[in-house]
């Protein structure tokens, strides 16, 4: 206890010399604080971008469904040079699944099989857009399981696939590029690589996800599609749980049904890929974590540029000082009391530095996430990591140079000129 308030006021001393250092050594001492300033700034700079990043992409991929499960031929994340002959022969994703799913999987909530024509051209009068491979054909649960909604006119129903209806809906960035507005368009006949379809809906706008525009897209009823593409037999499957609870026991449903449509036996391996949102931003996280790691250490450079400016001006003040310190001994100071003064001294200026560098950096952060639109997060635990930082960069930086004052010998100490 005692101890504890006989170390206060060397702790106060430490802090008001290490103001004078700054005062009486003005561009040393601002040099090493913006050396530590510019590290800890640099710290903070980074995970706050990669904190808004990372959140920014896992809002993305939430925006193309809601609890999603996007069922391929192949899984995403496999390399086809590294398949073997037999995993390259999988036989494709077909209708079949997706009624097995629709009948066999209470915990689904929706399904939408997509099958896609490519290198298409919308047009109006005399106005036309290209899509490549954003027209496609689905059930009318696309909307449920996309989480889409139509702001202008309706999406296509059952009865417009029991009658194979000529009917459309479209994205924004088509409407934007063939009408004067998007309410304008919907009633209006356009046609899709020479066929006539009636707009009856335009979807609402989403934010592009990495520059790969959601916009674009065109839907219309699967009858149709196949009508007018009966070539087309590659099918992708989007399947949604029933709930955000269920969605792990949906997702064994949904495995289970598809192996038993495609007769695979208990030791044989899936052949198919089943791809969760989850997976998605796995996936995502290990890429940023590791980017989020590397940054980090590149800015903690700055950091040891800091420790090394400290280190020589507490040298210099341990010499200009050394008078002082021998003085202070003569009248009773122990070696204990000028160590922590020096540590205190050199962790006060880098401390000054260490916060100047949060506010800074939490500042360019705001900005540049404000630009990119992304959300900020100002994490309150890399606040204390940066003072953390900074003031263990004073502490670690000003040990030798206050090992050495607390050694100095009084009474050679008063002889120093």
């Amino acid at each position: 206890m005692n101890s504890r308030f006989k170390s206060w006021p060397d702790m106060v001393e430490g802090m008001r010399l290490a103001m004078d250092a700054v005062r009486t050594n003005k561009f040393r001492s601002i040099m090493t604080i913006i050396g530590v300033m510019i590290g800890v700034g640099a710290v903070i700079l980074v995970n706050t971008i990669m904190d808004g990043f990372t959140q920014y992409t896992y809002e993305s991929i939430d925006k193309i469904g809601r609890n999603v499960m996007y069922i391929t031929q192949w899984s995403g994340h496999e390399d086809w040079d590294n398949l073997t002959e037999e995993e390259r022969r999988r036989k494709p994703i077909t209708m079949a699944e997706a009624i097995a799913i629709r009948d066999m999987c209470p915990l689904v909530g929706a399904i939408a099989p997509q099958k896609s024509a490519r290198n298409n051209i919308l047009k109006y009068e005399e106005k036309e857009i290209r899509t490549p491979d954003d027209f496609r054909g689905t059930w009318p649960e696309w909307v449920d399981v996309m989480a889409r909604e139509i702001t202008h006119g309706r999406s296509f129903d059952q009865q417009d696939m029991a009658r194979e209806a000529m009917v459309i809906v479209i994205g924004p960035e088509i409407a934007d590029a063939l009408f004067d507005s998007r309410e304008e368009a919907v009633g209006k006949d356009i046609r899709v690589n020479g066929y006539k379809f009636q707009v009856i809906g335009v979807m609402e706008r989403i934010e592009d996800f990495f520059n790969i525009s959601e916009n674009d897209f065109a839907f219309i009823p699967m009858t149709t599609f196949e009508r007018l593409y009966p070539k087309e037999k590659e099918v992708e499957l989007l399947v949604s749980a029933a709930s955000r609870q269920t969605f792990d026991e949906a997702y064994d449903q949904v495995v289970n049904a598809l192996r038993r449509v495609r007769k695979l036996r208990p030791e044989d391996e899936n052949n198919f890929g089943v791809e969760t949102q989850d997976r998605f931003k796995d996936q995502v996280g290990d890429i940023t974590g590791k980017v989020h790691l590397g940054a980090t250490a590149v800015a903690c450079v700055g950091l040891m540029v800091g420790v090394i400016g400290v280190m020589n001006i507490m040298l210099v003040a341990v010499t200009q000082r050394t008078r002082e310190i021998g003085l202070r001994k003569a009248v009773g100071a122990r070696r204990a009391n000028i160590l922590f003064q020096f540590l205190v001294e050199a962790a006060t200026l880098t401390g000054m530095g260490g916060v100047v560098g949060i506010i800074l950096g939490a500042s360019a952060g705001l900005l540049i996430t404000s630009i990119l639109h992304w959300h900020y997060s100002f994490s309150l635990l890399w606040m204390m990591i940066g003072l953390v930082l900074s003031v263990g960069t004073g502490v670690i930086a000003g040990l030798y140079p206050a090992w050495r004052a607390a050694k100095v010998d009084p009474i050679v100490a008063l002889r120093y000129e």
